[in-house]
């Protein structure tokens, strides 16, 4: 890339004054004056976040002023007159982030330091593309985010391989632009053929409209898209667990002997000899005909998706509470075993408060004539369909907290998504995962007296899916909540304004990238601008996003009313 020579008199900012180590102070004479206009773009010339170059010979060291400050003898008194303007001596620091060479290449790091008495001019648009392009140059299409902050008009896109490729996190405070930005993204990727699977906590992402199909995972049908269940049966183990609270010792086993029962029920059918109202009857009964059927449907019975009737549970798991053998005869099963039933009795209130529970049962064991399939087999019908549709957005706004409903169907769509991923599903074309309010979902579990259960799903998928093609787009606005070891996978970062001096240091921890000098500018971000941070992008940016097509329902609460 070749440009106008960045050093012209009109672009001269001051003069270098002290160099130590990354940083390098220089003298701004025009860092109390207005900007001023050159070729239609101002020439600031001493405003902190401002780009500087320093002419070193045959390239340019780049740099960003991030303190100004008057020496305390020299200091400007105040004016009271309107526009008045008061030339002062003005120091800044200047941190040192990489050498341009004058052909338009960057590259991190410094050739030479800045010498004393070195010019340093205000950074133009042409110099300021070229850093900002270097190590983003991957193929395809280009993403444009919005503009860079500062008054140049620098357009600032990057490549979906790069933004997506190692997962991007957005965080930012409430209110600071992040529901719009990701808004913003989903627009612009999926007119790039980018593929986003979108899990919408709060229904706030429903403007996206046409642009997306929708699912909603709820107990009546929604305002827009497909009704979905997740019938129990999908659920893995660790799930059920979570779900049902099984203690590890005596309760575990008689549930996993139940709901084997109860499968082997579903496979006779309420006319055989073992079965009863939809229960099988163990106590004083001959064992043969048991084995028998078990062998018959082995298949069934090792089938960990294999169906049961749920409702019928709290009921089954009392009926296996009997002893293996009949003292008196070998062939039977025993009596009940009294001390066993006492032992489940907690476990058996559990169930039954779950099965009692219409929100929940409505989406673990929907009737017969509700219209919701199981999330699980949209999901698939949207991966397998090439859909014209390039977001598919699950609504979890209409789902109970209760019993972890919301922590177990995100982790079971993770789970299942993952094993897709591992089977080589999304070699071919990826996808991308993107999960607002995503500190609800990552680093969860159960951990009580009875049971301890990760909801895990997508921890993994951080540690793991990107090299099967299944990557991550989290938002949200409690950075500080996020496991470290799963912000630190996020390649990309889009940081919104951060106040909570806990969310700053999870950032900084995750991104080495983001220096303290850039770590200063975050407070001061207004709404609607972030700044960009990746291991593929030469120095992190403050960018002004650019506002959504169909912004999302984010705004808060009214509570004045206008009166006609």
């Amino acid at each position: 890339m070749e440009f106008l020579d960045p050093f012209i008199p009109e672009r001269l900012a001051g003069t270098v004054i002290a160099v130590q180590g990354s940083e390098a102070t220089v003298s701004l004479p025009w860092a109390g004056m207005a900007p001023v206009s050159l070729f239609g773009q101002p020439v600031l010339r001493g405003e902190v976040g401002e780009f500087l170059l320093f002419a070193c010979g045959p390239f340019a060291i780049f740099g960003r002023l991030v303190t100004l400050e008057a020496p305390r003898t020299k200091r400007p008194e105040a004016s009271t007159t309107p526009g008045a303007q008061v030339a002062t001596e003005v120091s800044g620091t200047v941190q040192l982030l990489g050498t341009l060479r004058l052909n338009g290449k960057f590259a991190r790091g410094l050739e030479r330091h800045p010498r004393v008495g070195d010019l340093a001019y205000a950074a133009d648009a042409d110099a300021i593309r070229a850093v900002l392009s270097s190590g983003v140059d991957a193929d395809g299409a280009r993403l444009p985010l919005g503009v860079l902050r500062g008054g140049q008009d620098v357009e600032i896109d990057v490549p979906a391989e790069v933004l997506f490729g190692r997962h991007l996190a957005i965080v930012g405070s409430t209110g600071g632009g992040k529901s719009w930005t990701l808004q913003t993204l989903m627009e612009q990727s999926a007119k790039e053929g980018v593929r986003i699977l979108l899990l919408d906590a709060t229904g706030e992402f429903a403007p996206l409209d046409n642009l997306a199909d929708h699912v909603s995972v709820a107990t009546s049908p929604p305002a827009i898209g497909s009704q979905a269940s997740l019938p129990h049966r999908q659920l893995s183990e660790s799930d059920r667990r979570a779900l049902l609270r099984p203690s590890a010792g005596a309760q575990l086993p008689k549930l996993r002997s139940a709901i084997r029962s109860l499968r082997l029920a579903n496979a006779l059918g309420e006319g055989h000899s073992l079965i009863q109202d939809g229960l099988l009857y163990k106590a004083n009964r001959p064992r043969k005909p048991y084995s028998d059927a078990c062998f018959e449907h082995a298949a069934v019975l090792d089938d960990p998706q294999a169906p049961f009737n749920l409702r019928k549970l709290s009921q089954q798991v009392p009926l296996e509470c009997v002893y293996e053998n009949d003292q008196r005869e070998g062939t039977s099963f025993g009596n009940w075993a009294m001390n066993e039933l006492s032992y489940c009795n907690t476990m058996i209130a559990r169930i039954l408060d779950l099965t009692s529970t219409a929100e929940v049962m409505d989406i673990l064991d929907p009737h017969d004539a509700s219209p919701s399939e199981s999330v699980l087999d949209l999901v698939d019908q949207w991966l397998d369909s090439e859909p014209s549709k390039n977001i598919l957005r699950i609504s979890l706004a209409d789902l109970t907290f209760e019993h972890n409903m919301r922590e177990i169907v995100v982790n079971t769509i993770g789970r299942h998504l993952l094993s897709k991923a591992r089977k080589g599903a999304f070699n071919p074309r990826p996808l991308v995962v993107a999960i607002d309010e995503a500190h609800q979902f990552f680093g969860q579990g159960v951990a009580d007296e009875f049971v301890a259960a990760s909801f895990d799903s997508f921890d993994l998928v951080a540690k793991e899916g990107r090299k099967y093609g299944l990557v991550i787009c989290m938002a949200t606005q409690r950075p500080g909540d996020l496991p470290a070891a799963v912000l630190s996978q996020a390649g990309m970062l889009l940081v919104h304004r951060l106040t909570e001096r806990r969310d700053r240091e999870r950032v900084e921890q995750a991104a080495s990238e983001l220096t303290l000098a850039a770590t200063r500018l975050l407070p001061a971000l207004v709404p609607g601008e972030a700044l960009i941070v990746g291991s593929e992008f030469a120095v992190p940016v403050p960018v002004r996003m650019h506002r959504p097509q169909r912004p999302p329902k984010s705004d808060g609460p009214t509570f004045s009313r206008t009166h006609h």
